[in-house]
């Protein structure tokens, strides 16, 4: 029996919205390079514990349940993910 799965908003501090609209240019342009940064940073690693779950032979079904979408979601994304990073380094080896 699976969890039953709750959906949240992603988490924001107090008033971010509000304190964006009142940074200058510059400031926003640097705080969204900075984010994206962050989000690349995250994903690179959410794809290595997903490579490192799969080769604990853990199931996608419970992979997907974590990442809040479907089964298919997952490994469409992932697997094709992993096999360009395996293709890129057997090229390089």
């Amino acid at each position: 029996m699976q969890p039953e799965r709750r959906r949240q908003a992603p988490a924001r501090s107090p008033g971010q919205a509000q304190a964006a609209s009142r940074m200058p240019a510059v400031q926003v342009l640097e705080q969204i390079e900075r984010t994206r940064v962050a989000q690349r940073r995250a994903e690179a690693a959410l794809a290595k514990l997903v490579d490192q779950a799969v080769g604990l032979g853990i199931g996608w079904p419970e992979i997907a349940a974590r990442l809040d979408v479907s089964r298919q979601a997952a490994r469409q994304h992932y697997q094709r993910r992993h096999r360009a990073s395996v293709t890129v380094q057997d090229r390089h080896s």
